[in-house]
């Protein structure tokens, strides 16, 4: 992919990526630590903004430690606000998985906006953003667009293919429309990394299958029985991925099937689809004492199994018994795996499933790459595709003002031109202006020449420069080159 972005100029590796992301970090930390922004409730024009992803992930965090940089859903749009109101962004999503917490967000002042932003985060984690720049991952512009693309498509994920991560991407744009109206450049750029999920999963088979966390839990449990049928199992919760994880076990044959729930009727719904009995929270010592399997995916903030579960009478037999837990944060305290009988699997050892899953269908990942890399080649490095579309428009405003001045000055200098005069030479005069910039406007938005040119927008300030004695000009704004680090 052609990256060519004012600060992928001089970013040429990770390594100096973080370099940079420090420097702009210890520049400005002070100057924004407590800083308010002004006009914050106004709405800019993107025509100097940035796009950053922050990311806490499975990449560079095992998923236990993972857990420290957490937030509730209910916490996530709070927090959200409380970056646009005090860290220079003009709009900020965030998503929260099993296996990772980001933060989207559009700046207008690259330098102010990142230090605030990480200053934000490390007081909300409560560490230092030192320590914060070892485990987060911070991407920027076209880095930062093709993470969101490759998430969407499924590429990111610890399951490569997951479809869940595209709904789960699409509610938090959702969350954030309802929040208000969205900065216009982030409305178009997630509409455009939908599209290009889409293709993804209509020109490939990556999705195919199963490609879940739920799935893997599954198969871990078949390679470790040898086979299902037999085995008495426990699905505990009710939601998304607990259900998943019930219909599998109960396609993989299990004898027994237990669905676990604090709300009875919920885990009714789900019982019923997979033939399985119902057990209230009260009951799980119970539930967990009948079954030889249990598979744990409630969103409780804290383990629901613990040491002192296994003191209840039911489960002083030593049995043995494979727990393995799918949530994030756990449901099942560590120490559980020292208890006789007890076999802990965590969603970091469903990892090497993972990785064998992925082998095996590395055709269809070769595809899906590919169709990335070219989605985005043609959309250019961010912000120019935005850009590029508001300067087509205003092109089209430029043409449609200068036909308007022209055609009322010459009806005042012939005043005896009738009615069907005057709506003939308008007709013809609008087909002129209008043809005089199509091809313009088309060659815009679909160059792709003109997207990967890392000075497109510096040309195009040159072309309608003022001096060139225009009477009125389309609007095209350009940012100062960022500072290089020494």
């Amino acid at each position: 992919m052609i990256i060519a972005s004012s600060f992928h100029s001089f970013l040429g590796n990770n390594q100096r990526e973080q370099s940079f992301i420090t420097m702009v970090w210890s520049q400005s930390a002070k100057r924004v630590k407590t800083g308010r922004r002004e006009n914050m409730n106004q709405r800019t024009e993107p025509s100097a903004s940035h796009f950053i992803v922050l990311s806490f992930n499975h990449q560079k965090l095992s998923l236990q430690d993972l857990r420290r940089f957490l937030l509730e859903e209910s916490e996530i749009q709070p927090f959200l606000n409380h970056l646009r109101q005090y860290c220079w962004c003009d709009e900020a999503l965030g998503l929260r998985t099993c296996n990772r917490i980001e933060f989207y967000v559009v700046v207008s002042a690259i330098h102010e906006g990142l230090a605030g932003l990480l200053n934000a985060i490390a007081e909300r984690f409560q560490t230092t953003v030192e320590e914060l720049l070892s485990v987060l991952s911070v991407q920027i512009d076209s880095d930062a667009v093709a993470h969101v693309t490759r998430l969407a498509s499924g590429l990111e994920s610890m399951v490569i293919g997951d479809g869940q991560i595209l709904g789960q991407l699409k509610k938090a744009y959702q969350d954030s429309q309802n929040e208000g109206d969205l900065h216009p450049s982030v409305n178009v750029l997630f509409q455009k990394v939908f599209s290009i999920a889409k293709r993804v999963r209509n020109e490939t088979g990556l999705g195919k299958g199963r490609v879940s966390i739920s799935a893997l839990a599954v198969e871990f449990a078949k390679e470790h029985f040898g086979s299902l049928h037999g085995v008495r199992a426990a699905v505990i919760g009710a939601g998304k991925m607990s259900g998943l994880a019930a219909r599998y076990l109960r396609q993989a044959g299990v004898k027994e099937l237990r669905i676990v729930n604090r709300t009875l009727d919920s885990a009714l719904d789900l019982a019923k689809e997979v033939n399985g009995s119902v057990y209230g929270l009260d009951e799980l010592d119970r539930a967990v004492a009948e079954s030889d399997l249990v598979i744990s995916g409630t969103a409780a903030s804290e383990p629901i199994i613990t040491p002192a579960l296994f003191e209840s009478p039911r489960l002083r037999d030593g049995k043995p018994r494979m727990l393995i837990d799918i949530a994030l944060p756990s449901d099942v305290d560590p120490a559980v795996a020292e208890l006789e009988g007890v076999t802990l699997v965590h969603l970091d050892d469903l990892r090497s499933c993972a990785r064998r899953n992925e082998a095996n269908r590395a055709d269809e990942l070769t595809r899906a790459e590919a169709i990335v890399e070219e989605e985005l080649n043609k959309l250019g490095p961010w912000p120019l595709t935005f850009h590029l579309n508001k300067i087509a428009k205003h092109l089209g405003d430029f043409a449609d003002r200068i036909y308007q001045e022209e055609l009322d000055e010459l009806f005042g200098e012939a005043p005896g031109l009738t009615a069907e005069q005057q709506e003939a030479i308008a007709a013809r005069m609008k087909r002129m202006a209008e043809r005089i910039v199509l091809a313009p406007r088309r060659n815009l938005r679909k160059g792709e020449t003109l997207r990967a040119c890392p000075d497109a927008l510096k040309c195009l300030a040159e072309v309608f420069r003022e001096s060139s004695g225009a009477r009125s000009l389309p609007v095209v704004q350009i940012e100062p080159a960022p500072v290089k680090s020494e």
